[in-house]
């Protein structure tokens, strides 16, 4: 179950990679992709109990990584966005 849950957190990082650059042409996405990005990062960190050999391993650190690098700048504009509206 858990090697499952490390293969889907790698796939919707992936969507939620997507859908950033889909937030460049509709910024009202922003919020959908800051709670993504959230909700992966968490499956992700259980995603760390099916590592069982050096590939999905890579996949683990690559999906907390890469939803964190996501989190923080999207929180970031949705934080900035709120002080100034």
């Amino acid at each position: 179950m858990t090697k499952a849950i490390n293969l889907w957190s790698f796939v919707f990082l992936l969507l939620s990679v997507c859908l950033t650059f889909i937030t460049f042409a509709h910024p009202s996405l922003l919020r959908l992709n800051f709670h993504v990005a959230i909700v992966v990062f968490l499956v992700g960190i259980i995603g760390f109990f099916g590592v069982h050999n050096f590939k999905s391993a890579v996949r683990s650190v690559l999906t907390t990584i890469l939803s964190a690098v996501l989190i923080v700048p999207t929180g970031w504009i949705i934080f900035v966005e709120n002080l100034f509206s």
